[in-house]
């Protein structure tokens, strides 16, 4: 899912020696880094990839709502920051969905998903998971984001699954290329589909490893956030009015990107 409407905050990033936006919504949380060379059409990022860890699954204290079931989408992307008022852009992102149950059982499912379409979910013979895997996920484009490819490894078990495919071109309508505007490592409180709105688990903390977007044309790579360019830094944090209680809490140190569960009182002005 693309991020849509939000608040927006300024905080002092690490050491505050750097400003950085927080934007608030009700679904995305982590890091985004924006593609210093997009012109608004072409030049944005061809690569993505991070190293995800299978966290600890809890039923929350204080959810956001009573649920049956408590589900976060944990995954890396292309594109689902912004769109570019020039061009029509996809978001091509891929990771897990993991959820926990009343009773206490818990699935790690690996999904891929281009928007506008519906995600891909991976049954347990294409990709396996459990608490504590080590999944490295690379996420590619090619041909100014008309075409895809993504690899995930379960590092502990050495099971890889692989798939590429054209952008989606919707029925009676556009074509939507990642052109790679951002790029993004997150935790999301997504949807069912022709469903609602997950409400979080407690998975504590939820780490991403070797974090780092690249450029395909000379092989450049960079972390999740700039230490030059903080106009580049955007922060997400998931959020909701209603109960004023502020559930995430990200952060970044070099190529570790960890996103904390927390259910913390707070009042945006």
């Amino acid at each position: 899912m693309k991020l849509s409407g939000f608040l927006c905050a300024v905080a002092f990033g690490s050491g505050g020696l750097a400003a950085e936006e927080i934007f608030y919504d009700t679904t995305w949380a982590g890091p985004v880094r924006m593609a210093e060379r997009f012109n608004g059409t072409a030049g944005g990022f061809d690569r993505v990839e991070a190293t995800l860890v299978m966290p600890q699954l809890d039923i929350p204290a204080r959810p956001h709502q009573q649920s049956d079931e408590y589900t976060a989408a944990f995954w890396i992307g292309l594109g689902g920051f912004k769109s570019s008022p020039a061009a029509l852009s996809g978001l091509w992102q891929a990771g897990v969905v993991m959820s926990i149950r009343n009773n206490g059982s818990t699935e790690y499912k690996g999904f891929y998903e281009w928007v506008p379409l519906d995600p891909i979910d991976l049954n347990s013979t294409e990709l396996s998971l459990s608490v504590g895997d080590h999944l490295q996920v690379i996420i590619t484009t090619a041909d100014n984001g008309m075409s895809g490819s993504i690899a995930m490894t379960n590092l502990n078990t050495s099971q890889t699954f692989s798939h590429s495919q054209a952008a989606p071109t919707t029925w009676r309508g556009p074509t939507w290329p990642a052109l790679g505007s951002s790029a993004e490592w997150i935790m999301e409180a997504g949807t069912y589909v022709n469903g609602p709105r997950y409400v979080f688990p407690d998975w504590h903390n939820a780490t991403f490893l070797g974090a780092k977007a690249c450029y395909n044309a000379d092989g450049t790579c960079y972390p999740p956030v700039s230490a030059d360019n903080a106009t580049l830094n955007q922060m997400t944090a998931v959020y909701w009015n209603d109960t004023q209680t502020l559930y995430t809490e990200s952060s970044v140190e070099g190529d570790l990107v960890t996103i904390e569960y927390v259910e913390k009182p707070m009042v945006l002005g």
